[in-house]
């Protein structure tokens, strides 16, 4: 497995992981993610989640938003920066 700066786990495997999350708020068609250096050199994990919907209630992304959040901080360490952003059924090609 390679090992991306200090962060101990592939995107792959973090997208698989991310791929088990169950009763999430709005439902999630796929995952994208990747980890690199965020603009302040601290180690970050990037994750776009794709929605099956276009028009998602601010209160449920956010609530997704903290579940992502907490799950890649499991998966990597505490202090990873996780950066979640959304896309909707019609922006995924």
């Amino acid at each position: 497995m390679a090992t991306y700066l200090n962060i101990d786990v592939d995107p792959e495997a973090i997208k698989k992981e991310l791929s088990k999350l169950s009763d999430l708020p709005t439902p999630v068609s796929s995952w994208l993610v990747e980890i690199g250096l965020d603009s302040t050199e601290d180690e970050a994990v990037w994750v776009w989640a794709m929605l099956t919907e276009d028009e998602v209630e601010f209160v449920k992304r956010k609530e997704l938003r903290s579940i992502i959040t907490k799950k890649i901080k499991e998966i990597t360490n505490p202090y990873t920066s996780a950066y979640v952003r959304f896309r909707g059924a019609s922006e995924v090609v």
